[in-house]
């Protein structure tokens, strides 16, 4: 084929455009009230009721709404916040920002989401806040998770950047936790370019985050707190809006393309993406564990035209920066993870032969190589 097909990207038409020449046109790139321009109230107004929650709060990144939420719970230096290392780097340098230190648990070999069999142990008098992260899409059982910190009274942060419209017993990612937050990076499910979204049903939360991501400015117009300029643009908003509005269509793609992969290497005793009873998944990313072979693997695929990625091969916590913290984490499920899983593309860009493509390629693969 002579397109490379990427494990994920962008899908727009003409709506994005339209609203976005309009916005360009208007001038109104962005506004500094307090709740936000036109278009950031509407797409906070339209999340809040997809997800059930009170409110959502619209930023300009993923990272700024962990930074934000972790704030507005007032964590600062001297605190502790127990974090999985096998994530993104945001989840820890959010945590860093505030001048708090992220705490390393280790990771569940079966979801590789923060194992929580782990926390307790880890809880100590300077645990303020707890991130676990859906990763991959995949829930934590954070009514579970509360039963273990409610005796702390720890609040909970759901890093969801990679979870919008997965949940767990009918209750959606966003709202399981005190804060939830999500990203609208280019590579996930929903794309504005940039930007994230925090949701809470907390009256007192909220009031602060309006403050956080707008320069600690009360309705006055008088900065009675720390803040920065977090703010999500309007241009962002608009987009946000309109692919939050397909949300559904892209998942149920998502879906139908993750089961058409599964049926490909259905041969094979791999572990693959688990759909447990309670658990639906927006499939945002499609993740194969490969006890060997998996550079080969790749290396295959590509010469098929086929990007496949590893999220993550090196955890938090053995990155250069964090080296210099506390090296003496022993968490064998996150090295584990990090040297055998390997994600697929799967997004809800590609077409009826380019799914077949990716599954018949990465069958062949695994016959002539693992």
């Amino acid at each position: 084929m002579s397109k490379k097909i990427s494990v994920n990207e962008p899908v727009f038409d003409d709506s994005e455009v339209n609203i976005a020449q309009t916005i360009l046109d208007s001038g109104l790139l962005s506004s500094s009230n307090m709740y936000g321009g036109k278009y950031v109230k509407i797409f906070e107004k339209q999340l809040s009721e997809l997800l059930d929650c009170k409110y959502a709060v619209a930023v300009n990144s993923g990272t700024s709404a962990l930074y934000a939420s972790l704030l507005s719970l007032g964590i600062k230096s001297g605190d502790e916040v127990l974090v999985p290392s096998f994530s993104f780097t945001a989840t820890a340098s959010a945590v860093i920002a505030t001048g708090a230190t992220p705490v390393f648990v280790d990771i569940s070999s079966s979801n590789y989401n923060i194992d929580l069999s782990l926390i307790e142990s880890r809880i100590s008098k300077k645990t303020k806040a707890i991130i676990p992260v859906h990763l991959y899409g995949h829930p934590v059982n954070i009514e579970q998770l509360s039963e273990i910190t409610s005796a702390d009274n720890i609040p909970i942060i759901e890093d969801g950047a990679q979870s919008l419209g997965s949940s767990i017993n009918g209750k959606k990612c966003g709202t399981l936790g005190d804060l939830g937050c999500t990203s609208l990076y280019p590579t996930k499910v929903i794309t504005s370019g940039e930007g994230g979204v925090i949701t809470t049903n907390d009256d007192e939360l909220y009031n602060q985050l309006l403050m956080i991501r707008n320069h600690g400015l009360d309705k006055s117009g008088q900065t009675i707190r720390f803040g920065l300029n977090l703010r999500m643009p309007e241009l962002e908003a608009a987009l946000a809006s309109i692919q939050l509005s397909k949300l559904n269509d892209f998942i149920n793609i998502r879906r139908k393309n993750s089961n058409i992969i599964s049926e490909f290497i259905n041969e094979f005793e791999l572990s693959i993406p688990v759909e447990d009873d309670g658990i639906f998944l927006n499939r945002y990313l499609y993740t194969l564990s490969l006890s060997h072979s998996r550079e080969e693997i790749m290396t295959f695929m590509e010469k098929q035209g086929i990007n496949t990625a590893i999220y993550y091969r090196t955890p938090i916590h053995k990155m250069p920066f964090y080296q210099t913290f506390n090296n003496t984490y022993e968490l064998p499920n996150t090295d584990t993870a990090s040297s055998q899983v390997l994600s697929i593309p799967i997004h809800s860009g590609l077409s009826n032969d380019d799914i077949n493509h990716v599954g018949q390629s990465l069958c062949n693969a695994l016959k002539t190589i693992y």
